[in-house]
């Protein structure tokens, strides 16, 4: 490879876009050329028309009757498919004229009640969060908050108040606050603002039948490491913890469960126990009490069959899921069955589970599983795609890997070994090209970034370092305090794996990842070959890092989730130096190969400011580098143009090699 490469600084202007584009103009829409790429053409434009919609935000109605969901084209659009006229994602009616790849988009909520739609978005994609009402029959819209970012919120149980936790300031001036909205005169109740010991967070807000408390997560000093589950009484103000705040507990296994099971009893999900279990709490008593001992995490919702209510627990790992129904007195299992595929309740009507269902070959399925107090029924398929999308989108065969890395696992005694999936293109390079995610992989869901460079023949190594999700409490929590230290080791070793396997040597094995993934790949790349006394090293040819920071000070200085870095990296006062040391603008001297940076410049999130640092370092001392900065976009590229501009960039950079 040709690591010299130009250096280029790409901002994203109209010149460059109509460069990009042919204008078709007797249907006055807009076409895509095909990126040429090595010995072949990848239409990237295809994988957004087959199927132009984002799987993990689809959301259903309480009921089960209705899908909301937003369809990407040259504009986002905010769709409804009424299921008991279609099954076809392509048949659903646009029920909004706003443009949702100009504005964030979240948490979408259907009331029943009073035949509204609710949101949580922005104005411009700055992720200044507030809470929104839409009247699907008329149009209008209605902001019901003014606020600069709100965690969470939900429905009471009738449906004719909201609960929603807002932050307030930033940093050393955070405050955040749980409010009550009357959705009939849309009085706003602060109900209760946090204290510095125990401060609420990203959250499901469970609120009891009568209105006078709710359930929700809360950080110990600020501390994602600890997260809790807290009762917040309205009435007294008064806030009491319900898991033992000396115990460990991450904020993706912690959970209060919707509705409450009874007047004065909520079950919640914690994984203190270092996998996430079922818990319930009664406010008469006071008492919390364990439900179920399990050994992998799960998530839960209620069914009600014959009058009794049952819980229906989703049990999902890299290998495949189980879908169970539990006695919430006793926690005993009543039945259950697996499946070869991630699954995710949407809602539960009755025994109906409906679920949202994907795989690394599956794009988006839904399904109902029926309980009948019996048994779970066979899968109904209510929602896929043709054979001929399938074929359009799904370019590669998958193979589940389990990798070793470099230390022990304590609980079986052996070396550690990483879940990974490794995707070979139906077509490969007749010279294989191998990219490597450096965070946030070995997911069983569909990812069409790793389906566009599958389709440019290209391997993607899709592994689960320490720190990933699914495989319990303890290995998520591995990387707290650690950012860039034991986690790039994994990966490093995950290189060397692969690249004996595919007999493919480093200077053709690239990196890649977006925001941590990003900062991941900056710091992979200038490893220094040394941390917490472990020493690796690996030459990666080239590396792509989108939306990612190069400096963990600066980062968490200019974010919006300062936490994070507080969790993840360590206190940027007390721990600076080790913070610097793990930035990779520390290290920028030595880069092992040409490196793409991308980044929106509405990031709030992760400030493009960290890109624009590193890209200056490099370019100043004459090493490979390339920038491209997307105007308007946030943490994340949305629309048709602005995503046809960075594969379109990516591919061409690696092609330039």
């Amino acid at each position: 490879m040709n690591i010299g490469g130009n250096m280029r600084y790409l901002r994203i202007t109209g010149v460059l876009l109509a460069a990009l584009l042919t204008l078709a103009c007797a249907t006055e829409s807009v076409a895509y050329d095909p990126v040429k790429f090595k010995d072949r053409t990848v239409d990237v434009e295809k994988f957004f028309t087959e199927f132009p919609y984002t799987p993990y935000s689809i959301t259903m109605s309480d009921d089960g009757s209705r899908l909301f969901y937003t369809r990407n084209g040259e504009t986002s659009d905010l769709m409804m498919l009424e299921l008991g006229s279609s099954s076809d994602l392509d048949e659903g009616t646009k029920i909004c004229d706003e443009d949702f790849s100009k504005k964030n988009l979240w948490d979408i909520g259907y009331n029943e009640t009073d035949k509204y739609l609710y949101w949580t978005g922005d104005e411009k994609n700055d992720e200044i969060i507030n809470l929104y009402r839409f009247d699907i029959a008329s149009g209008e819209k209605i902001r019901l908050t003014d606020v600069p970012y709100i965690y969470g919120w939900n429905f009471d149980e009738s449906k004719s108040h909201i609960a929603y936790i807002g932050r307030m300031g930033q940093n050393e001036k955070r405050l955040d606050e749980l409010h009550i909205i009357d959705l009939q005169t849309f009085e706003d109740r602060l109900v209760y603002t946090d204290k510095p010991e125990f401060r609420m967070t990203w959250s499901v807000i469970s609120v009891r039948p009568d209105g006078k408390g709710a359930a929700l997560n809360v950080l110990k000093n600020a501390d994602r490491t600890y997260t809790n589950v807290a009762y917040v009484d309205f009435t007294t103000g008064s806030m009491k913890i319900l898991t033992d705040p000396s115990k460990e507990g991450s904020s993706d296994g912690t959970e209060p469960l919707i509705p409450w099971y009874d007047d004065n009893t909520v079950y919640f999900i914690s994984n203190q126990s270092g996998y996430a279990n079922i818990y319930s709490y009664n406010v008469e008593t006071g008492l919390t009490k364990q439900v179920t001992g399990y050994s992998h995490d799960v998530t839960a919702g209620w069914l009600t069959v014959g009058g009794t209510k049952f819980l229906a627990v989703v049990s999902n790992s890299p290998a495949g899921s189980t879908l169970s129904v539990v006695d919430p007195l006793s926690g005993r299992e009543l039945a259950s069955s697996t499946y070869d595929a991630d699954i995710t309740i949407k809602t539960t009507v009755g025994g109906d589970i409906f679920l949202s269902v994907g795989a690394v070959d599956i794009v988006f399925e839904m399904w109902k599983v029926t309980y009948d107090g019996a048994e779970l029924k066979d899968p109904e398929v209510i929602v896929s795609l043709s054979d001929e999308k399938k074929d359009a989108l799904v370019r590669s065969y998958v193979e589940r890997l389990e990798i070793p890395t470099f230390d022990i696992d304590e609980k079986t005694g052996e070396t550690r070994k990483l879940h990974a999936y490794l995707l070979t293109p139906k077509k490969p390079l007749k010279d294989k090209i191998v990219m490597i995610q450096s965070f946030y992989g070995g997911s069983n869901s569909y990812d069409m970034e790793h389906q566009i460079f599958a389709d440019a023949g290209i391997y993607v190594l899709s592994p689960s370092p320490r720190g990933s999700s699914g495989f319990g409490r303890d290995f998520a929590a591995m990387n707290d305090k650690d950012l860039g230290g034991n986690e790039i080791i994994d990966i490093i070793y995950c290189a060397r794996y692969i690249s004996e396997k595919l007999g493919v040597p480093p200077e053709r094995i690239g990196v890649f990842g977006m925001s941590h993934g990003g900062y991941a790949t900056m710091r992979l790349m200038t490893f220094p070959g040394e941390v917490n006394g472990n020493k690796a090293s690996f030459p990666f040819g080239f590396g792509v890092a989108v939306a990612g920071f190069a400096d963990i000070v600066y980062q968490h200085n200019h974010s919006n989730i300062p936490d994070w870095t507080m969790l993840e990296a360590g206190d940027p006062v007390k721990d600076k130096d080790k913070l610097m040391d793990r930035s990779p603008i520390s290290h920028y001297d030595k880069i092992t190969g040409p490196l793409l940076l991308i980044h929106g410049n509405h990031d709030d999130r992760v400030d493009i400011e960290g890109s624009r640092m590193m890209y200056n370092a490099l370019r100043e001392s004459g090493k490979p580098v390339e920038f491209l900065e997307i105007d308007g976009q946030g943490h994340g590229f949305k629309g048709i143009p602005n995503n046809m501009l960075y594969y379109t960039a990516i591919l061409q950079f690696i092609d330039n090699l």
